[in-house]
């Protein structure tokens, strides 16, 4: 009966040793609290590109953050975007920007999330007597606890122009 009892409590505590204690999940992400992150930095993006500051629009990319722009190769990272935004704005001296956001998708693990909405430059060119309007996707990630741009890339709406005559 004793070594019974003594089997017995040397097989609880072998169950008990090897038995994992249940693993602590990760609070959930607040969607909705994600949702207004995303948003408030897409407002300091669109607030450095009113202002002109390509160094400030470039702190808004991922270390390897890409962006999408017509008749130029993807810009990887913060130099490249930096360095195509002010020779933007060398080109273009009277050029204004503003966006809306259509919607703002945080993904359920809290560390992505898909923007997307529509954009209108005016002041284009070197005279500032050209625009443009058109559609944008924006990927975010969260990097170091901050939200930064993984993907962004936007498209014309405009209609082609016509052909110049010759």
């Amino acid at each position: 009966m004793r070594l019974r009892f003594v089997l017995m409590v040397f097989v609880v505590s072998l169950v008990a040793a090897c038995s994992q204690p249940a693993p602590v999940s990760a609070p959930k992400p607040d969607l909705t609290l994600e949702e207004r992150a995303v948003r408030d930095m897409d407002a300091r993006w669109l607030k450095a590109a009113q202002d002109r500051d390509a160094a400030a629009e470039a702190a808004m990319f991922a270390s390897d953050g890409v962006a999408y722009r017509e008749h130029v190769d993807p810009l990887v990272g913060p130099e490249a975007f930096q360095a195509w935004s002010a020779k933007v704005y060398a080109d273009n001296p009277k050029q204004i920007a503003s966006w809306i956001t259509d919607s703002v998708r945080v993904a359920d693990s809290g560390d992505l999330a898909i923007q997307t909405g529509e954009y209108h430059f005016t002041g284009m060119g070197p005279t500032g007597d050209r625009e443009d309007r058109g559609r944008f996707v924006t990927v975010w990630k969260k990097v170091g606890g901050e939200w930064k741009v993984a993907h962004d890339i936007g498209m014309t709406t405009m209609p082609e122009p016509p052909p110049e005559k010759k």
